[in-house]
């Protein structure tokens, strides 16, 4: 019997290989840890904020897609690593703290010292997104150094792009153009199609009325969101996301974007015919509350695929491995287990710390009062009624249910009382309490490209804060001014919350004019807001006084009358 052995040469050369080998995988599950604690501290950091985004992938919002930027980003950046796998690279530890350490004490600021000081706009700019595009960008120059940062530019880019605030200051007047757009060539298609009768409001969305068999008429408005601004706006992240993995000439990418939005358009067009046609055959409330949604989802998700398989016709191609050069690694720094544990512990410490702070920003946002135990009844017209006022009910609106869901209605009183200002108050009731965050009063006007000239948060008496909120109308030269609360509120058994907004329009007595002079100056005032939450213009506080002290002193008294009520 005889025992094969190897030759001691080949038996060095397996050894060899199989410590290399060990080696290799030890360094890279090292490489490997700072990237799991950057996203796990991220995760855990803004959990708050990335959980406020989760209710615009629910809603119909021109914002609904920024929810994915965090995954496309991620994406992105497990692609660029492995491009750049073989590429080694050389660190200035020095430059890597002077350069990531300004940047992380701006993320700390934007979720500890800037919502004391922007209180009224904090949730609508929402700096705790530009906060936790500055932390993740400040721990992968702390974690891979600079070069690394820059090799990741375009995944880190993703995350700045999910900042609301961009959208609502410069994109708003693209988005309502669009909108329009889209309603002018809708009215051609189902008017002559379908038999719809087009009804044009001036200064906002026309109405389709539709004309079911024995039914009722119904009635359809296509705002903002429902037109499709969503689709364009989501195309653009995700396929400017996909353009950034592929190579190609910029004319190429730019043809292919332009082809995108041709089909984008034509797909928004096709959604909400088919809308208005399952509407028209009898089966409206199916049309609006959920074919309408799951509809968008399917027609979206086809002209991403479609458009993806384009990309080879369009001559661009997925980019390939970035080469290895001569340039010696540095040896991985060894940590005592006593450096590591304190350095563990200090990690463990900080994130908890602001992971407080952002969970803290709860407060600022839209619905910052709802946080008791539902006391109050629903807003009526006998109910609400102080002594010496009258509430009464003025319309109902039922496409409000596409925003605040199946359970919700909105509907306009008015407040008539001693006062010759005429008050609407604009109610909306609903079970979904996250529509109330992403459809907040400063959004709503952004969205519609008004003028918001003042802002304030006001007492309201019995603990209740509301926002003084006064606007413009560029387009019919308008000015209300508003004044808003929301709570919980106990309806049917069950919990519901309820937004009170109550409006006056300026009379015409030939006051100056407040508006925003545009241009530069507006520029800066837009940069104002951010910071400050207001505009402190005298000239609109002027103008405004008189309205805002009617509406401040209603609302006092339609607040303290829900409450006494409530305690009988």
């Amino acid at each position: 019997m005889t025992i094969a052995t190897l030759p001691p040469a080949r038996h060095r050369d397996r050894v060899r290989a199989w410590a290399e080998g060990a080696a290799r995988f030890g360094g890279e599950r090292r490489e490997l840890w700072p990237a799991a604690a950057i996203v796990a501290a991220t995760l855990v950091i803004y959990h708050l904020t990335l959980g406020s985004f989760v209710d615009y992938l629910r809603l119909e919002t021109p914002l609904a897609y920024l929810p994915l930027l965090p995954l496309l980003s991620l994406g992105l950046a497990l692609f660029v690593a492995h491009r750049h796998r073989h590429a080694p690279t050389v660190r200035d530890r020095h430059m890597d703290l002077i350069v990531s350490g300004p940047i992380l004490l701006v993320a700390v600021a934007l979720i500890t010292v800037v919502p004391s000081v922007a209180s009224t706009f904090y949730w609508t700019n929402r700096p705790d997104v530009l906060s936790m595009a500055f932390f993740v960008v400040g721990a992968v120059v702390l974690g891979y150094g600079v070069n690394w940062a820059w090799r990741l530019r375009a995944p880190l880019a993703f995350l700045l792009l999910m900042w609301p605030a961009l959208y609502l200051h410069v994109m708003a007047g693209l988005m309502q153009s669009f909108t329009t757009a889209t309603n002018n060539v809708l009215a051609l298609f189902v008017h002559r199609l379908l038999g719809v009768t087009v009804v044009p409001i001036a200064n906002d969305s026309p109405q389709l009325i539709v004309h079911p068999a024995h039914l009722a008429p119904v009635s359809i408005s296509v705002g903002s969101a429902c037109s499709g601004a969503d689709s364009v706006l989501g195309f653009l992240l995700l396929g400017g996301a996909l353009l950034t993995a592929m190579r190609g000439g910029i004319s190429r990418k730019l043809l292919w974007i332009v082809a995108g939005l041709a089909v984008t358009f034509v797909a928004n067009i096709v959604r909400i015919t088919s809308i208005v046609a399952l509407a028209g055959a009898g089966h409206a409330d199916f049309a609006i509350n959920t074919f309408h949604t799951w509809i968008g989802l399917i027609l979206f998700a086809a002209v991403m695929l479609l458009m993806a398989l384009l990309l080879r016709p369009f001559g661009l191609r997925l980019k390939g491995d970035v080469p290895a050069n001569d340039t010696t690694p540095p040896a991985p720094r060894h940590r005592s287990p006593l450096r590591r544990g304190a350095l563990f512990a200090s990690v463990c410490g900080a994130t908890a710390l602001l992971a407080l702070a952002d969970h803290s920003l709860a407060t600022y946002a839209a619905f910052d009062d709802g946080y008791g135990a539902p006391t109050v009844q629903a807003f009526g017209a006998a109910a609400s009624a102080p002594p010496g006022f009258r509430v009464e009910a003025n319309g109902t609106y039922p496409w409000a249910r596409q925003y605040f869901g199946p359970n919700s209605t909105f509907t306009r009183y008015l407040v008539l009382g001693s006062s010759a200002q005429l008050t609407y108050a604009d109610v909306v009731v609903t079970d979904d309490r996250g529509s109330l965050d992403a459809y907040n009063l400063q959004n709503c006007y952004l969205f519609h490209n008004y003028d918001i000239v003042t802002t304030d948060h006001v007492d309201l008496g019995s603990g209740v804060t509301g926002l003084l909120l006064n606007y413009s109308d560029p387009a019919s030269r308008a000015r209300w001014a508003t004044v808003s609360w929301a709570w919980p509120i106990t309806k049917d058994g069950r919990a519901y919350y309820e937004r009170i907004v109550l409006t006056s329009n300026l009379d015409a007595r030939g006051d100056a004019d407040v508006s925003p002079s545009g241009g530069v100056h507006d520029f800066f005032l837009s940069l104002a807001n951010m910071i400050q939450g207001s505009r402190n213009d005298p000239k609109a506080a002027a103008a405004y006084h008189s309205a805002d002290q009617v509406l401040r002193a209603q609302a006092n008294l339609l607040v303290g009358q829900a409450i006494h009520t409530a305690r009988g």
